[in-house]
């Protein structure tokens, strides 16, 4: 709830701040261009038309798909026209100004974005929220990637996979996971491809037993996972019949998950027992953290990681790696989801 209302709080004064900031600019930008008449009731009247008929033109954009690369160079040149001559023409109606010179009172509101941006960029991405994108579909179907949908043969819900090229792909059909945590081999598919979810990260968060949390993966600090914390600072964890245990107590999963099973074995899997298994538990450190997929059999997690960071564990998450807890997600909206 607490992450549900900063995020809020942030997004609804990011806007207010945005327009309050682009009706300063745009009073500054009038006096530059020395236009006549100038009153507060004019400007804000002048900043409420143009950003109704933004967010209307903007939304008419969202439903045009080009087909072709020609059609969308030319859809963002539109686009660009559009975002100049708008607001311009508008300021030359509300205060009876040449369009040139309405256009050089326009020029100054570009610093609303660039001062709302760098907002973002020094203050909220460091330490508040960030937002990313599902690369994979290891976490599904909890958060889904680039993927395919059908329908789960056991209880009806939609599940998904990977994508495939199929120029390279295999016979084989791909191992589906439903919202219910059905595990199924593809039977239909719809092979359009959907694009992957979109989630918020809120860095001001301390990680829990069951977060989704963002990462430095520990072989590769340069890329970043996303997954579900299991394991704790100092605890001892293995996998059991499908559940998550610590110090040898049964770990229940909330409701939201309900139905998922850890795999502590792989039919593919080649090398030495999985990290977490009965033969191999995970013994982690005082600042270290033991991750897992939730679409367990595709998911490259603790249990399979061979090298970890300097001086820790190969299975573990050191806490100087974490980025944040996942918070939301917040797009498509169909899959808008609180997380924490």
């Amino acid at each position: 709830m607490l992450s549900t209302i900063v995020f809020a709080a942030i997004f609804v004064g990011l806007l207010l701040a945005s327009v309050v900031l682009w009706a300063l600019f745009l009073r500054l930008g009038l006096r530059w261009a020395k236009v006549p008449d100038v009153t507060t009731r004019r400007v804000v009247a002048a900043t409420a038309i143009v950003i109704v008929l933004q967010v209307a033109i903007n939304l008419g954009f969202l439903f045009i798909s080009p087909s072709s690369d020609a059609q969308t160079i030319v859809l963002g040149l539109v686009e660009l026209v559009v975002a100049v001559v708008v607001p311009c023409a508008v300021i030359s109606a509300v205060f009876k100004a040449r369009f040139l010179r309405a256009l050089q009172a326009w020029l100054p509101t570009l610093l609303a974005p660039v001062t709302t941006l760098a907002f973002a960029l020094l203050v909220l991405r460091p330490f508040l929220y960030e937002a990313f994108v599902v690369p994979t579909n290891a976490m599904a179907p909890t958060l889904v990637g680039r993927h395919w949908k059908g329908t789960c043969p056991e209880c009806g819900k939609p599940n998904y996979c990977s994508a495939r090229d199929e120029q390279y792909g295999t016979a084989d059909p791909p191992l589906m996971i439903c919202e219910n945590f059905h595990v199924t081999k593809a039977s239909e598919i719809d092979k359009k491809i959907h694009a992957g979810d979109r989630f918020m990260v809120a860095k001001f968060l301390t990680p829990r037993r069951w977060d989704l949390v963002v990462f430095q993966y520990p072989e590769e600090p340069a890329t970043l996972y996303v997954k579900r914390l299991v394991g704790l600072p100092g605890e001892k964890v293995h996998i059991q019949d499908g559940s998550v245990w610590v110090d040898g107590v049964s770990q229940t999963p909330p409701d939201s998950i309900k139905g998922i099973e850890y795999l502590s074995e792989l039919p593919d899997w080649f090398g030495p027992d999985l990290w977490g298994s009965d033969n191999r538990p995970a013994l982690l450190g005082n600042d270290e953290y033991f991750v897992l997929g939730d679409f367990s059999a595709q998911s490259k997690d603790s249990r399979l990681w061979e090298q970890g960071a300097p001086g820790h564990n190969p299975f573990a998450v050191p806490e100087t790696h974490m980025k944040g807890v996942v918070t939301h997600t917040y797009w498509p909206p169909h899959r808008w989801r609180i997380h924490r």
